[in-house]
């Protein structure tokens, strides 16, 4: 781990310190020890000297300890820089694997949700969209003369389907409005006449709004007396 100038400084001054007072103490008590030897009598400054290296060692061992202090503080707040490191660490991966699990949970609900539409637009399809409509009688321009089918009422009966949707088939149905006939037993062919009325031979598709179309056929009443309920039933696939 890398140090800083001044606990490197710090370490070095006490290192030197520590050596100089255990160097300068040995010197003196190894002359006091020959001056004993000799019957000199012992001085204050002699004796002092001790004294002034022990106090040189215990400032080298403050400085030391303050250095060493100093020098786990720096490993501690390493230690600390690298957990913190590590835990942003862990909490980037964790936010990084919550955005890829709540991409993959929209990208399986839209999956979802496409899988839906289209599996009820295809059951719409095989059931068939259905239209219809009163055809009031025909209303001659003289009153003593007779409807015919050049004069008769024309309207275009549609089906709104998906823009995409392939016809399959259209079955067309007529009967009288107050008639309690069945839908299946008044089935007509296209082109074919039915009591004073009639469905075009050919269907029509045109472009509608909102990505649909429309699937047309035409239809004419000439009968005089009874209105007609004409009915368009479209089945298609996607």
């Amino acid at each position: 781990m890398n140090l800083s100038d001044p606990i490197v400084a710090a370490l070095i001054i006490a290192s030197a310190t520590v050596l100089t007072a255990l160097v300068q103490l040995r010197m003196s008590w190894r002359r006091e020890i020959r001056e004993r030897e000799r019957g000199q009598p012992i001085t204050k400054k002699t004796r002092r000297g001790p004294v002034l290296f022990v106090f040189a060692l215990v400032v080298a061992a403050a400085v030391g300890g303050f250095a060493l202090s100093q020098y786990f503080v720096t490993l501690r707040n390493g230690d600390r820089d690298a957990l913190r490191a590590e835990l942003q660490s862990r909490l980037t991966e964790i936010s990084a694997s919550a955005a890829r699990l709540e991409q993959a949970r929209m990208s399986e609900r839209e999956q979802i949700e496409t899988g839906t539409r289209r599996a009820e637009a295809l059951r719409q399809g095989e059931e068939g969209a259905t239209a219809s409509v009163v055809v009031g009688p025909c209303k001659a321009a003289r009153a003593r003369d007779e409807c015919t089918e050049k004069s008769a009422v024309r309207i275009a009966l549609c089906v709104r389907v998906p823009e995409a949707a392939q016809i399959k088939e259209v079955l067309l149905y007529v009967r009288a409005e107050d008639s309690k006939q069945t839908w299946a037993d008044a089935r007509v062919q296209a082109g074919q006449e039915a009591a004073q009325a009639r469905f075009a031979e050919k269907f029509i598709e045109r472009t509608d709004a909102d990505s649909t179309k429309q699937v047309c056929q035409g239809f004419a009443n000439w009968s005089g007396d009874k209105s007609r309920l004409a009915r368009i039933l479209v089945r298609y696939t996607l």
